[in-house]
């Protein structure tokens, strides 16, 4: 009892892994978005004084190491894996990821992914089917924000510039923060989560959590995260240092 009184005083911890260097722009559009993910996470956390902490890992580096990519998929209580596509499928990092960390069990952790794309049929539902079958055949809880597949398209668009991402798609990140914080807070507990929904005010199911309905109604809260994560495009932009370093805390 004393045992379980410690661990359920500890603060528990969101991790998301960036598994997705863009193979084909420098970019980094699923990065950029994980950074969304985790700026919406904090704001949450700090906003609601949660028992909770998010930090962010990019393993890319660290393939030809098993037990470092090992090291950086436990130990948390949700786990957010990102990836971009290639072809029509996940990128080679996130299979090699996956394959690094096969021996591993998720047993009692919930875990989903974001995915980036070029276009809206490229292969992001493939890539994100992919993802959360590895995750689910590992172990894990799968989920997802309501019946949204978490995929940012960045490219084939007429209404914004290549790589850019909208003050929607940060809705979205919140929405996946969020769903996060219920599965670490009120995991197998119906009635608990559904109290911290309602401290969040949001849903499980998306289209029930109000959305909006114009932009404007949404820029105040997601306008300055949305313009560093567009701005971080370039390798060597002031942006991308800043989001490098938030990442890093």
């Amino acid at each position: 009892m004393a045992a379980a009184a410690q661990e359920q005083g500890k603060t528990k911890e969101i991790r998301l892994v960036c598994a997705a260097p863009s193979p084909y722009t420098r970019r980094r559009d699923s990065y950029r978005a994980g950074a969304g993910i985790l700026l919406c996470l904090r704001r949450l956390i700090e906003e609601k004084k949660l028992p909770l902490k998010a930090t962010y890992y990019d393993p890319s580096g660290d393939l030809g190491n098993a037990a470092k990519v090992r090291a950086v998929v436990l130990g948390a209580q949700v786990l957010l894996v990102g990836t971009s596509v290639w072809a029509q499928g996940p990128s080679s990092v996130s299979r090699q990821f996956f394959e690094a960390v096969n021996t591993d069990s998720l047993a009692g952790v919930a875990a989903s992914t974001w995915v980036t794309s070029g276009g809206a049929h490229t292969g992001a539902a493939l890539a994100f089917d992919t993802n959360l079958s590895s995750l689910r055949g590992m172990g894990a809880a799968v989920f997802s924000f309501g019946q949204k597949q978490m995929v940012f398209t960045t490219d084939e668009r007429l209404d914004v510039a290549d790589g850019d991402f909208t003050l929607m798609d940060v809705w979205f990140m919140e929405g996946l923060a969020k769903a996060s914080i219920v599965w670490a807070l009120a995991a197998g507990d119906a009635a608990e989560a559904e109290r911290v929904w309602r401290k969040l005010d949001g849903s499980a199911i998306y289209y029930r959590a109000n959305p909006p309905r114009t932009a404007a109604e949404i820029k105040p809260r997601f306008g300055e995260i949305l313009e560093l994560i567009n701005a971080a495009k370039p390798p060597n932009s002031e942006a991308r240092r800043k989001i490098d370093a938030l990442v890093t805390k």
